[in-house]
């Protein structure tokens, strides 16, 4: 954040926003989102956090907001989901200038199992983990095009779907990028096939119990989000340089070495 001004708020608090918005600002980009929860999580936050902001944002007659939504809402059937396309909805009819942004996977999801994997650990997948393809994006890629979405009259009110490079090795399946992260590990593959059905049963029962266990109940969102990316393609327009498979390499490896070289050593 070199150069800009850090202002802490509370955007589940309209009136800590709007403290946040005493001086004037002209182009809001909305990055709110709920990783983890239950329905009611992402709504509090992909709905009405977000909402509070563009209110504030109204208030203080900003001129435009870019906001960052996500490619799974074309398909929309779960409660992050239907709470982002909610938010699409509002600012649409909000009356100011937007750019909305539904990028697809981000890197990270493909990065989850790393600490297990560099343990000795086998890398899971429900299914074949070759359901789908994904041309995921980094977040620096992401970022410079929210970026160009300001004072851009060729992105104003305008949605837009992206991805990372549309190139062979940043199109991928779950089973490609885990033997990815093996191989930046420097490890033999170790791959684990979990049935789709066995997933959708522990999502029913994780489901029931999440009533008197909140754990419960965020485990089986969590299932729910991992399977629906298992089954769904993700590939849209490529945006960026930095593929998944560069990404991986550069970013584990040197860990792995030097955890390597400490082994050695000891």
């Amino acid at each position: 954040f070199h150069g800009a001004e850090v202002v802490v708020a509370d955007v589940s608090d309209p009136a800590s926003i709007r403290q946040a918005f005493k001086r004037p600002v002209d182009v809001v980009i909305s990055c709110l989102a709920c990783r983890s929860g239950l329905a009611r999580d992402f709504d509090a936050i992909d709905y009405q956090a977000t909402r509070n902001v563009l209110e504030a944002a109204l208030e203080n007659g900003s001129k435009q907001f870019i906001l960052l939504s996500a490619i799974c809402v074309r398909k929309p059937e779960l409660p992050l989901q239907l709470a982002k396309l909610k938010m699409e909805d509002e600012l649409i009819r909000s009356g100011i200038d937007y750019s909305i942004v539904r990028p697809t996977a981000y890197f990270w999801v493909f990065e989850t199992q790393v600490p297990m994997i560099r343990k000795g650990r086998p890398g899971f997948l429900i299914g074949s983990g070759e359901q789908s393809q994904h041309n995921p994006i980094s977040k620096e890629d992401l970022a410079e095009f929210m970026v160009g979405c300001i004072d851009n009259e060729e992105r104003r009110n305008r949605l837009f779907i992206i991805g990372g490079p549309e190139v062979p090795e940043n199109i991928v399946t779950y089973k490609q990028a885990l033997l990815t992260v093996f191989e930046a590990l420097g490890q033999e593959p170790r791959l684990v096939s979990i049935p789709a059905w066995v997933i959708r049963a522990v999502i029913r029962v994780t489901g029931l119990l999440g009533h008197v266990s909140r754990r419960l109940g965020v485990f089986s969102e969590f299932l729910k989000i991992s399977l629906y990316y298992m089954e769904n393609d993700m590939r849209a327009p490529g945006y960026g340089s930095m593929t998944l498979r560069q990404h991986l390499l550069e970013s584990i490896e040197p860990s792995a070495r030097e955890a390597q070289s400490v082994r050695s050593t000891s």
